[in-house]
């Protein structure tokens, strides 16, 4: 397998050539389709939103290990007032994070800035192979901006002086997922590559797969829209100025977002972390 190296925005990205067919990278899908699930029925979809703790989240065995490794961040007043709920195995709120049909669904507000995610509760360093994997529906997503969207999926850093993260996967508003890589820490500076992954529409399942890589720096995305049955992955090697804050990284994985109007209802399938 030929691997070329380019660089694009002062950020170094590693592509390997492999079997395509339309594109899509084959030996990838190979990879992952063993941790994919059968699509959500649109029955369920179709549900009014879960009001209901009879059963907590965590007692559900495809959930319980990730969320004894995370906690449930949930900000609002347009993301000025923030709650963390640190036993997340353990918790469920019926206005918020609960469970139907044997799902794991959280429920957002509809002012930007606002979020409720997962957050990771563990120090991962680049070149030590750490994966997180989820497939979850995404519902009620704002339309009409090409730009701002909801974040569905993070890889970020608690290292002091850090203000974004390096990698998102983010719904654009616009009916396209896409990848967000940024080449510095600090908010308004440098340079950032977008990848604009598959079409992706409000009610669509994403399965998603985050890595960071066990050699070179580097972070892979693998994802694919469910409903379509489209799929896309990339690899990136992490910049210079990313690794003086190696680490301290974390995933995390829910709604953020970055437009009001809409409330957004993320039925996750499964949730898992692989260090």
């Amino acid at each position: 397998m030929k691997l070329h190296l380019f660089s694009l925005l002062g950020v170094f990205i590693l592509t390997a050539c492999s079997p395509k067919i339309n594109g899509v990278d084959q030996n990838a899908q190979d990879a992952e389709s063993a941790y994919m699930l059968p699509p959500i029925p649109a029955s369920i979809l179709s549900n009014e939103p879960c009001t209901s703790c009879n059963t907590v989240p965590g007692t559900l065995s495809q959930f319980a290990n990730a969320l004894k490794d995370s906690k449930l961040q949930r900000y609002t007043n347009a993301g000025t007032e923030k709650i963390e709920y640190k036993k997340a195995e353990e918790f469920c709120n019926p206005l918020f994070f609960t469970t139907c049909d044997n799902l794991m669904v959280l429920t957002a507000t509809d002012q930007a800035k606002d979020r409720i995610e997962f957050r990771q509760e563990k120090d991962l360093s680049l070149n030590d192979q750490s994966i997180m994997r989820l497939q979850a529906s995404f519902q009620n997503l704002p339309i009409g901006s090409t730009t701002k969207g909801v974040t569905m999926a993070q890889i970020h850093s608690d290292a002091s002086g850090v203000e974004r993260p390096l990698l998102r996967v983010e719904y654009t508003g616009a009916k396209d997922v896409r990848v967000v890589v940024t080449d510095t820490y600090v908010k308004g500076a440098g340079k950032s590559i977008n990848d604009f992954m598959m079409n992706f529409q409000d009610g669509h399942e994403l399965y998603c797969k985050l890595e960071i890589m066990e050699s070179g720096n580097q972070v892979h995305v693998y994802l694919k829209n469910i409903t379509t049955g489209k799929s896309n992955s990339k690899t990136y090697t992490v910049s210079n100025k990313w690794l003086e804050k190696d680490g301290d990284f974390y995933f995390k994985t829910g709604a953020y977002l970055q437009e009001s109007g809409s409330i957004p209802i993320v039925r996750y399938q499964s949730l898992s972390y692989y260090y």
